[in-house]
């Protein structure tokens, strides 16, 4: 609230469950992708490893053959374009299947305009509300 009694927002709590979405940041530089145990589950790996960081490269090759193609595609396209994306891929689990995933990212650049972080959120996508898997 602020003084006069206008509300500065306002939030609505919503009661279904939410999927737990991944975060990760990705350094351009080191090539090193920062993410989260969230991010570590969907991909199959160790969360211990991607707290501390993996080259891009231990995620590409979670991803299913038929999709990474695309994907590497979207996510330059989103470098160069300097524009927020959206994907749906598939990704190999911890129990050996591909799962359907939907991943929403952005390229930030230094001050010199040069590409020097991507970051975003990756949730399952059978979860989305929406119901989007593909």
């Amino acid at each position: 609230m602020i003084p006069g009694g206008d509300q500065l927002f306002s939030t609505q709590i919503s009661g279904e469950p939410m999927p737990d979405a991944g975060l990760f940041t990705w350094d351009l530089k080191s090539n090193l992708v920062y993410a989260d145990s969230a991010l570590a589950s969907l991909f199959g790996l160790e969360p211990d490893e991607t707290e501390h960081g993996l080259p891009l490269q231990s995620y590409m090759e979670r991803i299913h053959p038929q999709d990474a193609p695309a994907l590497a595609k979207q996510i330059n396209d989103a470098i160069v374009a300097q524009h927020p994306t959206v994907q749906n891929y598939r990704v190999l689990s911890q129990d050996g299947t591909y799962i359907p995933v939907c991943a929403f990212g952005r390229c930030f650049r230094d001050r010199d305009d040069v590409p020097v972080h991507y970051a975003g959120i990756v949730v399952p996508a059978d979860t989305l509300p929406d119901n989007r898997s593909h």
